[in-house]
Order: structure tokens, then sequence, then C-alpha cells
């Protein structure tokens, strides 16, 4: 039968807006993808993650044939539960093993930073933030992370939330004026009162986290048309996640080594704006750090890692 003796390998990224799954065989062939919606518990239910998370691997396994075989290894990033990502793996594909790597292992590997350095650090800026890294002598260490509430510096709701503060205070005369309250009021439908924020914002069936931050781009948009208040917003959004890359390269020992810096996630697709800051705050601190952008999505790095742990040579031939 065609295929048998073949190993498969699955890749999965989640996190607080979608679930991802790809299916590839030993030659690095991909042969299915499936999605699925939220699967970060911390700011969903268990019921909807672990759905989510079974329509990402159940759509993913029948998309690529199924194939004959359970796969060898899969690997799962981002936030979200192992027990349930397992337990999907087993049920829709009746794989067994399933191991977690955190997002900035996948980023890591999705940037193929691997090849040209032994230690470093990988900063996600999507709805939330997080910095981690790793040492040559094996050691990891993250930041940020700490979810909405305590942390989060950096991210696409921190930049958000930020943004609907300042258009409340410029409205209260306690700041100067800005162009982001026409840009947030026309996205978000309020058409005579900022006092219709309240209702959006804090009462029953008010917008979630998810909703927040995908206000990120909207304040993007109007610091590249010059205001100085979402300009800030953005410069101070790069050098806190230039903050939390520092605190890891402390931690690690990294300020006087050569090493490689993956940024990832949504929030870098606004460019220098964030980039600058976020450069500049990591130079101060370690001036040999060398920046290279991810060349997958995560979910690619995710379904890398499963190849290389499960014994697969992944070199130019199998990511041509």
């Amino acid at each position: 039968m065609e295929g048998v003796g073949v190993a498969y390998f699955l890749g999965i990224d989640g996190g607080g807006t979608k679930t991802l799954c790809l299916v590839a065989d030993e030659s690095g062939h991909v042969l299915g993808l499936g999605q699925g919606g939220p699967a970060n518990t911390n700011f969903t239910s268990e019921e909807t993650a672990r759905r989510s998370i079974f329509e990402a691997v159940s759509s993913a396994w029948m998309a690529s044939g199924p194939p004959p075989a359970p796969p060898k290894l899969a690997i799962l990033t981002g936030p979200i539960p192992t027990t349930f990502v397992a337990e999907a793996v087993r049920q829709e594909a009746g794989g067994e093993q399933v191991t977690h790597a955190g997002e900035g292992e996948g980023a890591w590997a999705a940037a193929l930073a691997w090849r040209k350095y032994d230690c470093g650090v990988a900063v996600g800026a999507g709805t939330g933030a997080v910095a981690w890294g790793f040492n040559r002598r094996g050691q990891q260490a993250t930041a940020s992370a700490w979810g909405a509430l305590l942390g989060d510096e950096g991210g696409g709701y921190w930049i958000a939330i930020e943004a609907l503060r300042a258009i409340v205070r410029a409205e209260d005369g306690r700041e100067p004026p800005t162009r982001l309250r026409e840009a947030l009021c026309k996205t978000l439908g309020i058409k005579n009162s900022l006092w219709e924020l309240i209702p959006l914002l804090h009462h029953k069936g008010a917008m979630s986290r998810r909703e927040i931050a995908a206000l990120c781009p909207v304040v993007a948009q109007v610091a590249r048309e010059g205001d100085a208040k979402a300009l800030e917003i953005l410069t101070r959004a790069g050098e806190e996640l230039g903050l939390a890359a520092t605190a890891v390269i402390r931690r690690l020992g990294l300020v006087g080594e050569k090493f490689g810096v993956v940024p990832f996630g949504s929030v870098f697709k606004a460019g220098e704006m964030i980039l600058g800051p976020f450069r500049e705050t990591i130079w101060r601190v370690a001036p040999q750090a060398e920046f290279i952008f991810p060349r997958y999505e995560p979910v690619v790095g995710a379904l890398l890692l499963a190849l290389q742990r499960g014994g697969v040579v992944v070199d130019e031939h199998l990511l041509a």
C-alpha cells in the first residue's frame, strides 16, 4: 500500500486567535492543513479550546488522505493545552507522541535561525507578548507573557488599550487631541459620544481581548499618517518588547555574545515604527545582537521541530 513504512509528522500552533495544524511526511512534503478557532484557555473556555484543537487536527488529518499510518510525532507551539492536543492526535490520527514547545522555539525554527546561531532570543508580539531565549549551555529563559492584566506590554491588546486610553484622556482635556479618536470611533461604529465605549468594553457581550487587539493596525495607520500620540504608543511598544528581550539576554549571560534575535508576530508588521525602538533597546545592552526574521509561519516552525526531533535531517533539499 502506498505510504506504508513512511513516517508522518504533525505541527500544531495555536493561541488566542486561531489554531493551525500541518501534516507532512518524512520527506517534508506537506499533505494537509487544518484550522480551528482560539485555544488559549487563559482567554477562552476549555470547551472552546478543545473544539478548536480537534477541528484543526481532524481537518488536517483528513485533508492529508488520511495517511495509512499514525503520526510518529506531533509538536505543538503556543499557549494551548497539551492534554487537549494529545487527546485530539490520539483520537483523530492514532498518534501517541505529543510534545510541547514554546512559541519562541517555533519562531526560532521558522526563521531557520538554528542554521547560523547556537544561541539567541525570539520575541513574539501578537495579541500578547513573550520573549524566550537559550544559551550555549542549554539554559532557557522567558519574560513577559504574564497576560493582559499583569503585562504583555508591546502586544496588540496593550497597544489598542493604550490608544483607547489616549482618546479618553484627550476627551477629558488631560492630553492633547489625537487623530486616533476619529479613526477608532469610525472602526468601532461610535457616532455620537465616547461614552459609547463603556458598553463596548465593560457590559455583557463586551469586546473580547482578540477583538480589542484587532484595533492595533488602526493605531499603526494613524501613526504612519503622522499622529504624534499614535507614534509614541508604537515607540513605547517597541521599547517594551526590547526590554523583555534584554531581560532574557541578561539572565542567559548573552550580553557580550554574538547571537540571533527573531522578532515574530503581527505587531511587527508595523515596520520600523516598532522595529526601530525594539532594535535600539536591545543594542544598548547587547551590541552584537543580529536580527533575523521568520521565513515561515509559526505552524511550519512547529512542523520543522517535529521533523527534527523525529530524526529527520532538515536541510535545503527538504526545505526546497
